[in-house]
């Protein structure tokens, strides 16, 4: 703020609306000589300086990731998607069997499941901004575009167009919009490892008797939780042999009570720190066989 030894030297006069040649700075200080043979001498009664600000670089504060379940509602069922199967019934009369067409409604799958990133950027100038965004896996070298020129600091892509992972996500934020492109700037901000996950995990049952041995197994993600369910009732936890889940791989055991008369359905069901689900459905057959 103060003129010192670190500033530049005086330029050459300047003529009036002449450009300063000085190095670009902060400050700027500028003298004035005048002469004249007038009695009353000269007189200064204004000066004006423009200025061109330096354009700062966009900053890119965070990003985020996030899926979602996206797609249409399921439409209701009718004639022309509806299966059928074939009932048998006996004729009355005739003391022959007869073959009647009902209907019979499927369940409806659930819709795509969508990754969402979203980010928060800024510019000190005010600029408006557009936005690259990009992605890889943790293994690879290379950045692949995933979409240019985005106005909105959000992008949606389908959860299947990336296979199972660990990916980083880029995005580059540009002032083009609102400057020369010889003195446009961009930022740019790389996320965290984001692990990609929607292989659910493998089961494998072992039955005997009354104890079923289960053997859950993820590729990718720790496992969460596994539980059962008895012609279905409510969900009971199952513990691992080891005590927690903690681990890719886990193992349990379940002791069932004495059934009652009739054949049972074991549903068991593990999840991985994903929310995948995997299924197995085990008969029990009837205490009496």
């Amino acid at each position: 703020a103060r003129p010192d030894k670190t500033w530049s030297d005086w330029s050459a006069p300047l003529s009036t609306g002449g450009q300063i040649p000085s190095p670009n700075a902060r400050y700027v200080q500028w003298k004035a000589e005048f002469s004249s043979t007038s009695p009353t001498g000269p007189e200064l009664t204004s000066t004006r300086l423009a200025y061109l600000p330096q354009n700062s670089i966009p900053a890119v504060k965070s990003i985020q990731v996030s899926s979602q379940i996206a797609g249409p509602k399921p439409k209701p069922q009718t004639a022309a998607n509806s299966t059928y199967t074939l009932t048998v019934s006996e004729a009355p009369d005739a003391g022959v069997s007869s073959l009647t067409g009902t209907p019979s409604q499927s369940v409806t799958r659930a819709a795509s499941e969508q990754i969402v990133i979203s980010w928060q950027a800024e510019d000190s100038d005010g600029d408006r901004l557009s936005y690259s965004l990009h992605f890889r896996g943790e293994q690879e070298t290379e950045w692949k575009l995933l979409k240019a020129n985005l106005t909105d600091p959000t992008h949606t892509i389908d959860a299947e167009a990336l296979a199972d992972g660990r990916c980083l996500f880029k995005v580059t934020a540009s002032d083009a919009l609102s400057n020369p492109a010889a003195s446009a700037r961009q930022g740019e901000l790389v996320s965290p490892p984001v692990l990609i996950d929607r292989t659910p995990p493998v089961l494998t049952l072992s039955v005997a008797a009354l104890e079923i041995r289960v053997s859950a197994r993820d590729a990718a993600s720790p496992l969460k939780s596994c539980e059962y369910s008895i012609n279905a009732g409510p969900w009971s936890p199952m513990a691992p042999d080891d005590g927690i889940i903690d681990s890719e791989q886990e193992n349990f055991l379940l002791r069932l009570d004495p059934p009652p008369p009739g054949e049972r359905v074991l549903v068991i069901r593990a999840y991985d720190t994903a929310g995948n689900a995997a299924l197995a459905r085990v008969l029990l057959p009837s205490r009496d066989r």
